[in-house]
């Protein structure tokens, strides 16, 4: 667990949720890879809390899908499985193509500048080579652009499985490379936004969704394979 950054706890918030936050980053960066296991023991002694303080921290992954509990083993971070990869492609895809579609009908002067604020983000990101900041950025990227479709529903659908596909996006960054590779495909998704075109703006998402779904269901399917054929 040595990618969990330092504890650092903003005025008025709460112990558990302050170790929440630094967990999720280093799960959601890929600083902690899926499948690790998570010992409170471990985890007080790192943060100087309390092991009460640490579950109520895990407890609270859980309820965003970063982490689950097993039953006499302890804790462990969310593994993506081929079903979990497609279940979030598609749901990512649909909610992602809609937001763009509305985005692209409602751009103007602010919303241009807007998203080529993020996407310039991006760029720097995917320059520097710091993957933790290339994952925050590409997913800021995204929830920018459901911010600018104006649906406050649609928003608050995306918030709940915010941090799943944060994780899912790590996965599928470390498959693409190198880094411009990724910053072309959004290139692709920025310049139907920017003309307003919201057909090819919906059709992008979709498409972009769908086929990083593809590349990690079809990774994750390889891997269990050789782990079948691995020798005990």
């Amino acid at each position: 667990m040595s990618g969990i950054g330092a504890l650092e706890r903003p005025k008025k918030q709460s112990l558990d949720r302050a170790a929440a936050d630094s967990l999720r980053n280093a799960i959601t960066s890929g600083q902690i890879a899926p499948g690790a296991r998570l010992t409170e023991i471990r985890l007080a002694e790192q943060f100087q809390l309390s092991r009460g303080t640490v579950r109520a921290a895990l407890h609270r992954l859980v309820s965003e899908g970063l982490v689950v509990q097993r039953p006499y083993s302890g804790w462990e971070v969310t593994s993506l499985t081929p079903q979990d990869a497609w279940d979030l492609a598609t749901l990512r895809s649909s909610l992602e193509a809609l937001a763009a579609r509305l985005a692209a009908e409602r751009m103007d002067a602010g919303g241009r500048k807007t998203i080529e604020d993020a996407f310039s983000a991006l760029e720097v990101a995917c320059g520097g080579g710091d993957w933790e900041a290339l994952v925050a950025a590409d997913m800021a990227f995204h929830r920018t652009v459901v911010t600018l479709s104006g649906n406050r529903r649609l928003a608050e659908h995306y918030d709940l499985i915010a941090n799943q596909v944060r994780l899912y996006i790590a996965s599928s960054n470390r498959l693409i490379l190198p880094m411009g590779s990724l910053l072309d495909r959004h290139r692709a998704l920025v310049e139907p936004l920017l003309a307003g075109d919201a057909e090819r703006a919906e059709k992008a998402f979709r498409d972009l969704a769908m086929r990083s779904g593809a590349e990690i269901v079809a990774h994750l399917e390889k891997i269990g394979t050789e782990g079948e054929g691995a020798d005990p």
